[in-house]
């Protein structure tokens, strides 16, 4: 995995992300991590093994009650994503077309830890097993991998890693600019010992972290913008304070 340099301001990740793209030799998708110990490894691959099956089945028998707009039953391929986003763990990594969207999710639980933005070539990563494109989830070379999240029997040849599309059937996916990886394997992607040709990270040192939320929230990117619905603009807007004429804080924060 390549060392991109570290960003401490917006200005310097945009020089960064493009400076990747012209080292890797194509447009790439990013990711944000709030602590550098993470792995790139899905979350329903961080689970016991015989738990991911029964995920999935339990959500698509349970969620029609819920949700309006599910997939047809034997949709997976328009499951699966939807299952990630609303954060089930499944067998999907997410990625998104903004570095902006990726700073956000590295801040957003970051306690003042160093970050990371991944940035990941979708098509060089492809070119190691299916060829130089990015097909969708339910593509002849993806969609066993997706069967076999529900209990379909593997293949015996898959590719252990692909880049590929998904329907954005949700207002988060499409806010987010979100695609996939899709991992029939436990191992993290950054040990894969080709991945200095597809795979760069950014650092986000914790002494900038402050300086990054003001820049995201300037450029519009908030938890109510990535996440349009009534719970989420709630919550951005119970974060208001009281202030006073001259900007002192107002609130009593020592009421239980």
């Amino acid at each position: 995995m390549l060392d991109l340099g570290d960003a401490s301001n917006i200005g310097e990740l945009f020089e960064l992300a493009r400076a990747a793209e012209d080292r890797l030799g194509e447009v790439l998708w990013f990711r944000g991590h709030s602590h550098k110990e993470w792995k790139l490894v899905p979350s329903a691959h961080r689970r016991h093994q015989v738990l991911e099956t029964q995920f999935v089945q339990h959500f698509r028998l349970r969620a029609p009650s819920i949700h309006p707009r599910c997939p047809a039953h034997a949709d997976y391929a328009s499951w699966l994503p939807l299952m990630q986003h609303y954060g089930l763990p499944t067998r999907l990594l997410d990625w998104s077309e903004s570095v902006l969207v990726a700073a956000y999710f590295a801040l957003e639980r970051n306690t003042m830890a160093d970050g990371h933005i991944y940035a990941i070539a979708p098509g060089e990563l492809n070119s190691m097993s299916i060829g130089r494109y990015v097909p969708f989830l339910t593509h002849d070379r993806v969609a066993p991998v997706v069967a076999q999240a529900f209990g379909a029997s593997a293949p015996d040849s898959v590719s252990p890693y692909v880049a590929t599309y998904a329907p954005r059937s949700d207002r988060r996916m499409a806010a987010q600019l979100g695609n996939y990886t899709i991992h029939s394997t436990r191992e993290p992607l950054e040990s894969c010992p080709l991945s200095d040709r597809f795979l760069g990270r950014i650092g986000l040192p914790k002494n900038a972290i402050n300086q990054f939320r003001r820049d995201l929230g300037t450029a519009g990117v908030r938890t109510a913008t990535l996440f349009p619905d009534l719970e989420h603009l709630a919550c951005e807007i119970a974060d208001l304070r009281a202030l006073g004429a001259d900007g002192e804080d107002l609130e009593n924060t020592d009421i239980p």
